[in-house]
């Protein structure tokens, strides 16, 4: 007696087909939404730890120089703070001869570098307030600039804003001190805003400056961060 043997083979139905699919789409999902999620959060790391550097990078510079204001060895180059406004300040310091080789200055403030202003340049900031023009290309940032005669030359990229606050000899605080020369410490705070915009992130928050000035960013997709750092000037009111 022959015994019949029967070989069937059987493939996937349609619904477990439709349930592999399914289940194989729920993880390719939640594969990309986590990559998506980190990614997000590396650039918008990436943009705060970029801002943090062009804050403190400029801040670096004129805190240097902020603090060398009416440098004056020789008691006769009337070195000190020339002008002094919320968004702009130019002050002198003698710090070197003609050539360049003198540490201790030669009794004048002509020489390079010696003669310093930090700000927005006009072109940047054409109505002088301390805040970055927002027109193409600039869009509400420009360079903080350091002018010693030539022209503004960037010390730091994306600033939105830039405030100047002084504390005087008698401890009163202005923006606008009648008499620079007894201006005895500078608040230095400085607006920075991400060099790239974030279609993920909305910006709405308001800052208020130590003068109480209101900075209000429009609702866009940038981020900024604010930093404030206070300069004594050792070589006023010697």
């Amino acid at each position: 007696m022959r015994t019949r043997v029967e070989n069937v083979q059987r493939g996937f139905t349609l619904v477990e087909l439709l349930i592999t699919m399914l289940i194989s789409g729920i993880i390719i999902t939640s594969i990309y939404s986590a990559f998506q999620s980190q990614q997000n959060s590396y650039l918008a790391q990436d943009q705060v730890a970029e801002m943090q550097q062009n804050i403190r990078a400029g801040l670096e510079v004129m805190t240097r120089e902020i603090r060398m204001a009416g440098y004056d060895p020789a008691g006769t180059a009337n070195a000190g703070f020339v002008a002094a406004t919320g968004p702009r300040l130019n002050f002198t310091q003698d710090i070197t001869d003609n050539a360049g080789t003198a540490t201790d200055g030669d009794g004048d403030c002509n020489d390079s570098n010696e003669n310093i202003t930090f700000g927005f340049s006009n072109a940047n900031d054409a109505n002088t307030d301390g805040i970055a023009d927002n027109v193409v290309p600039l869009a509400g940032a420009a360079p903080l600039g350091r002018n010693t005669g030539g022209g503004f030359q960037s010390i730091a990229n994306n600033i939105a804003a830039i405030e100047f606050y002084y504390t005087l000899a008698d401890d009163s605080q202005t923006l606008t001190p009648a008499n620079p020369a007894d201006i005895r410490i500078v608040q230095i705070t400085i607006l920075a805003r991400a060099a790239n915009a974030d279609r993920n992130f909305t910006h709405g928050a308001t800052y208020i400056t130590p003068s109480g000035a209101v900075w209000a960013p429009p609702n866009d997709n940038f981020r900024r961060r604010l930093l404030t750092q206070r300069v004594n000037c050792r070589n006023m009111g010697l």
